[in-house]
């Protein structure tokens, strides 16, 4: 009897904590793909202001990066090759580290009602990430408030990290550029962001998103810091806020469960 009831409570303490293991998994998965989220929208703003910048000032006369035009500046269609080369240089925040090449076709300049810009990427890293796939602009005019809105699209984005896993993107993005629009700098730029993303995260687990509240990016901060995205893995649906406009790496992850988690964005 004795032999009998110590057994049942020792599967009933296995069951508890192969509860608690699945519980922590999932969490554990939330947490990675939330990270792989973050990353995803944190690099597609940082290439993109770094390419405006390197555009801007023609490389700065600085040996890292070099601008090379196909055509004189202001002829259209052109080809823009951004190159930070082998061993590379820090990009224009000072915090990422960037090397290789990005590759841009653009048809007109980009405050132009219909201009589309596409860039590609050649051994192209940020930081220890390697970076590949597609990007492009389309510049859909000012929207109500006298705004310039562009469409912003990402096929096959793949992001390699060192440990060789993986996270692949699809996006499509609506930016409205809310300040600096009447600026020739980009340094005061402020966009808001909204739309879709799905993909894999480094665990190969499929994921959707959409932006419930919009992101705001300045081109001040690092970081996105503010905005709300919602995404689902495995049919369940997590939250991730991106914060209350204050310039840090922090986000607050709500889980499937109601629990919240502090998560610090990838520096």
């Amino acid at each position: 009897m004795k032999n009998a009831l110590f057994l049942i409570a020792a599967l009933l303490v296995g069951a508890t904590l192969f509860q608690s293991c699945k519980k922590d998994n999932a969490a554990d998965e939330d947490v990675t793909t939330s990270e792989d989220l973050a990353t995803s929208e944190d690099f597609s703003e940082q290439i993109d202001f770094a390419v405006d910048v390197a555009i801007e000032e023609r490389g700065g006369g600085n040996t890292c990066p070099t601008v090379t035009l196909a055509q004189p500046w202001g002829t259209w269609p052109n080809t823009i090759t951004i190159d930070y080369g082998s061993t590379g240089c820090t990009g224009p925040n000072g915090d990422h580290f960037l090397k290789g090449k990005i590759i841009i076709n653009q048809s007109a300049d980009m405050f132009t009602a219909g201009a589309v810009r596409t860039k590609t990427f050649e051994n192209f890293f940020v930081d220890d990430v390697q970076v590949s796939g597609t990007k492009s602009w389309t510049n859909n005019g000012k929207d109500a408030a006298g705004n310039w809105s562009y469409t912003k699209t990402a096929t096959n984005m793949v992001h390699s990290y060192p440990d060789g896993t993986s996270s692949t993107w699809n996006r499509t993005h609506t930016s409205t550029l809310i300040s600096g629009g009447g600026t020739p700098t980009h340094w005061d730029n402020v966009w808001s962001i909204t739309g879709t993303a799905a993909g894999t995260n480094r665990n190969g687990k499929n994921i959707t998103a959409s932006i419930l509240e919009p992101l705001i990016k300045k081109a001040t901060c690092r970081w996105i810091t503010e905005g709300v995205t919602q995404f689902t893995r495995e049919g369940k649906t997590a939250t991730l806020d991106f914060g209350n406009g204050t310039c840090d790496r922090f986000g607050q992850m709500t889980l499937p469960n109601g629990e919240t988690v502090t998560i610090r964005l990838r520096k």
